[in-house]
């Protein structure tokens, strides 16, 4: 009675315990990491810089005046280009965009064209998806278009063509629009 029997001991070395833990911690920030990107790989429509006039010069291929189509609010019936890059992509009437729309509205959306799986057009970023009303831009998020409110969208077009696109960017207008956020990031 009274015996305490055990069986073999393991011994690991601290060294070797702080080790593991630090590679199962790392393991699991990476984990993190790569789970996040795809939740906002996921989460909505890709987006662009589109804060300033010369971020829509540089990035967007046309500012276009459109309608969201019938029963599918990712459809933009196209009105009127009023504004076009140099070496813009051509555009249709009729174009798929990511971006939320509501069936029947009016919208004023700067456009890029995105060169992968056979391409699509998008919207540089939900901000710069400008609703109309009458004919005059009624918000403009978090963008220049802001400042716009209450005008009609021509006035975009005009400061877009007075100011031009980021100078890193002018090699690259007939590229991509990849190439165009590489030539402006270096």
């Amino acid at each position: 009675m009274g015996e305490n029997i055990t069986g073999p001991t393991l011994s690991v070395s601290r060294r070797l315990t702080i080790a593991g833990t630090v590679v199962v911690l790392l393991l699991v920030a990476w984990a993190a990491v790569l789970g996040g990107r795809v939740l906002l790989d996921r989460a909505g429509p890709p987006e662009y810089p589109a804060t300033g006039v010369r971020d829509w010069a540089t990035f967007a291929d046309h500012l276009v005046l459109g309608t969201a189509g019938p029963d599918d609010t990712d459809r933009l019936e196209v009105t009127t280009v009023l504004w076009s890059r140099q070496g813009a992509h051509p555009i249709g009437r009729r174009i798929s965009i990511d971006a939320d729309l509501t069936e029947g509205e009016a919208y004023a959306v700067p456009v890029a064209w995105l060169e992968d799986d056979g391409g699509h057009w998008v919207a540089l970023a939900p901000d710069a998806v400008l609703p109309l009303d009458g004919g005059r831009i009624t918000g403009g998020g978090g963008t220049w278009a802001a400042d716009h409110a209450g005008e009609s969208p021509r006035a975009l077009a005009t400061e877009l063509y007075e100011t031009g696109p980021h100078p890193a960017a002018v090699p690259y207008l007939y590229g991509s629009l990849e190439q165009r956020l590489a030539a402006v990031e270096r």
